[in-house]
């Protein structure tokens, strides 16, 4: 029987793969929990024989109790409080941590005000009290919650249960809903500044057409929001230096005390000039002229027109958010108010979009740079992780074109010639990658089904398509009729890898890929990691080692991840795989049947395989967050928080040596060593070491054998062998031996790749790697 070390590492490696519990204290457990357990109580009260027709009623009825709340107050004043109420704050420099959606609250609130109007209020009759907009806005938040719940459930009533793309296109809505910058902002505004400032005829047209550029829209709507930022300090400011007069001064001094709580309530309760900016203000800020700021104004202001609180209400339930693309509200007088600023960087690229795309010939330059810069940023992301990698970009190959060329199987006779972005080859590596530069419209965030389905098949669809007949191609041909390059050899790849890149941000979608394959988007056998851009550029900003980039493709496009796991963000996926290695027990059975020399599988593997659960993951960026906002800090005096990695392995030694000597195969050897659970990370660490200690008598070297099949594909399967040279045996001997007998080893277990790694005992270093890749008949050395 094991010893009890053993079993508590053999259930902590069990537990590191399935992945730690949630914490009970973790803010977006506890708000997902919350949040299900409303709309559980919510549907238990309107089940009934006519449930539609009992959420119709409780929808009205809600809306029509907030609306005559709403009324009482005005908008601008009562939308101040709010943003006080449902935006973080945390001093300067500190991230705060909230799972609350507040900006999607904020704008709810401010479509209902402004759609309702105020209310005619009788002469003599009672006004706005002090603090009455405050205690409202405290438990506003719960009313908006079953306002938005109600509109859920009215979506969910009417949805066809044999519509198989109804789920994916009620997560594009409830993004739309809950979501805003799945990316960081500050890297969404440089890309799009990029694509509509950085072509100067693109940029010239704006400027011409409409008295701004990207630059200028985006520097208005955000120096509103500093503006409003500075006028809220000030006023904090103001309220403290009356308070503490007042409590120096005591009671007796009347106006003082009157000043001080004037004071407090214009901080918190200010006028609608106190909480709104001129545009005046703007010219002195920016520097920008006042024709340029009143067009962006202009371009950006909210109009609801007859909307009632209803229509509005309904629209943003349904991913049709007017905000998204005119977030600026004008008040009496002309005055600006932007409720928050998460909408800025979406407002400005789909606003001029639309814009562009009235005229042809300027679209079509835009059009191409965008396709341009996306490729371009692609290329540069996966260069920081595959170092030393071949690339070819944007080229064009030879397919067949009709069934009969393809019986033929001679590439020298395909006809027909078509793209590719990027295949990026190292060593036994290839990685195949389509660039999407397109854009759900806005119809599909509204969720209409026809045109979702045709944006996502010209996203998602065509990019799998595509990626996937390079690599059908390169399988069965063992390579590629490149145009300007004739025939190039690939026999020796022995993984291939998709990936799908996408210009926007569509973090709830490309997440969802086991709804995308029932949806009929996807194939099972097709499955490209599909990316977005910034995304991707962030991933590998954070691999430390290209090992773990491969190994998160590996895991990425396991189809049982994609079942098994569900997260609202790739980050998230990416970040649990840094944290517990986005592992699925595979069938111990099929195992079996991939490798037939294993032994039965045991009862705990059937037990754990039996046990597996769906896994939904909550928000893991908080450490990322704070990593972002503190890395580029110009302060010398503040420290940057540290950055996400990898959970340390046992081996990183070795795999730092196998890079550093640009050994073959060194890629994908230290992926299939990180894939290793961490107890068999420490053996395999001390492999070289136990034989080292131990040599055998008479000049014989030692060596140990160790299979790696924790798959269900014979194709990822490795022999790893370890050996000793010992003193007087040549170099040249000591290879061809070893070479022999590993490829005779992976022929006789029928495994396509593996490596030894020889050390010398004298100097007990490691003096050799070899790797091999054959898998054809054996071949006997000479």
């Amino acid at each position: 029987m094991a010893s009890r070390s053993k079993r508590r590492e053999a259930r902590n490696s069990r537990q590191r793969r399935s992945g730690p519990r949630e914490s009970a204290f973790d803010p977006h457990a506890r708000e997902m929990v919350e949040t299900w357990g409303e709309l559980r109580a919510l549907i238990a009260r309107l089940d009934g024989d006519d449930s539609k027709a009992a959420i119709d009623t409780a929808f009205d009825s809600a809306v029509s109790e907030f609306v005559a709340k709403v009324r009482r107050f005005d908008a601008i004043r009562l939308l101040e409080v709010a943003r006080q109420r449902f935006l973080p704050r945390a001093p300067d420099g500190i991230m705060p941590v909230t799972a609350e959606a507040g900006a999607a609250y904020l704008e709810l609130l401010a479509l209902i005000a402004l759609a309702a109007g105020p209310e005619t209020v009788t002469v003599g009759g009672p006004g706005v009290e002090d603090q009455e907009m405050s205690h409202f806005v405290s438990e506003a938040k719960d009313e908006l919650n079953r306002i938005l719940h109600l509109s859920q459930l009215r979506s969910f009533a009417i949805t066809d249960p044999k519509d198989n793309l109804a789920l994916v296109s009620l997560l594009v809505r409830g993004a739309e809903v809950w979501m805003r910058n799945s990316s960081y902002p500050e890297m969404v505004e440089t890309t799009n500044l990029i694509l509509l400032d950085g072509n100067p005829n693109v940029r010239a047209a704006l400027q011409n057409q409409l008295g701004f550029d990207a630059t200028d829209a985006l520097t208005v709507l955000n120096a509103c929001h500093h503006l409003q930022e500075a006028g809220l300090n000030r006023r904090l400011k103001a309220m403290g230096e009356a308070v503490d007069d007042a409590m120096v001064k005591g009671r007796a001094d009347g106006r003082l005390m009157e000043f001080a709580r004037t004071s407090l309530m214009s901080m918190f309760e200010p006028d609608a000039d106190q909480a709104t900016i001129a545009i005046d203000d703007i010219v002195v800020h920016t520097g920008i002229t006042v024709n340029v700021v009143r067009a962006v104004v202009e371009r950006f202001r909210l109009d609801l027109g007859t909307a009632s609180p209803g229509d509005v209400i309904v629209a943003f339930a349904t991913g049709k958010n007017p905000m998204r693309t005119r977030p600026l509200i004008v008040g009496d007088g002309g005055r600006l108010m932007l409720p928050h600023p998460a909408l800025n960087v979406f407002a400005v690229r789909e606003s001029l979009e639309e814009h562009l795309k009235t005229s042809r010939a300027v679209w079509n330059q835009y059009a191409k740079h965008r396709g341009d810069l996306l490729e371009s940023r692609t290329c540069s992301a996966l260069d920081r992780v595959l170092p030393g990698a071949h690339f070819r970009d944007a080229f064009e190959y030879y397919v067949p074109a009709s069934d009969e060329e393809a019986k033929t199987a001679d590439p020298a006779k395909y006809t027909k010639r078509v793209e590719g972005d990027h295949l990026v080859v190292l060593d036994d590596v290839a990685i195949i990658v389509e660039d999407k530069a397109v854009a759900l419209s806005a119809l599909s965030r509204g969720g209409k089904a026809t045109r979702l389905r045709t944006d996502l098949t010209g996203i998602i669809t065509k990019a799998a398509e595509q990626s996937g007949r390079m690599r059908d191609v390169i399988k069965r041909d063992g390579g590629l009729r490149i145009e300007h390059e004739g025939w190039v050899d690939f026999s020796l790849v022995r993984e291939i890898h998709t990936i799908a890149v996408s210009l926007d941000d569509l973090s709830t979608v490309l997440t969802a890929t086991a709804e995308l394959t029932r949806a009929g988007l996807l194939t099972p056998d097709n499955i490209p990691w599909t990316v977005s851009l910034h995304d991707l550029e962030l991933i590998t900003e954070l691999v430390a080692r290209p090992a773990e980039f491969l190994l998160y493709l590996r895991r990425r496009c396991n189809p049982d991840v994609t079942v098994l796991f569900y997260a609202p963000d790739e980050l998230d996926l990416f970040l649990y795989f840094f944290e517990a290695g986005l592992w699925v027990e595979p069938d111990p059975e099929q195992v079996r049947a991939a490798f037939p020399f294993l032994p039965a599988p045991s009862t705990a593997e059937l037990r754990r395989f039996k046990a597996r659960r769906r896994t939904i993951l909550t928000s893991r960026t908080d450490a990322l967050d704070a990593w972002w906002y503190t890395k580029d800090r110009d302060d010398s005096s503040s420290v940057s928080a540290p950055k996400p990695a990898m959970v340390a392995s046992p081996l990183e030694p070795l795999l730092g040596e196998l890079q550093s000597r640009n050994a073959t195969g060194w890629l994908s050897i230290g992926a299939t060593l990180l894939s290793l659970a961490t107890s068999a990370q420490h053996e395999f660490a001390r492999h070289s070491e136990t034989l080292l200690k131990h040599p055998l008598p008479h000049g014989q070297g030692r060596s140990m054998t160790v299979p790696v099949t924790a798959s269900i594909e014979p194709a990822e399967g490795w022999l790893f062998v370890w050996a000793t040279r010992p003193a007087g045996q040549s170099p040249d001997d000591a290879e061809k031996s070893l070479r022999g007998y590993l490829q005779a080893k992976k022929h006789q277990l029928g495994l396509p790749r593996g490596v030894v790694f020889l050390y010398d005992e004298p100097t007990r270093d490691l003096v050799g790697v070899f790797y091999d890749g054959h898998t054809g008949p054996l071949v006997l050395q000479p």
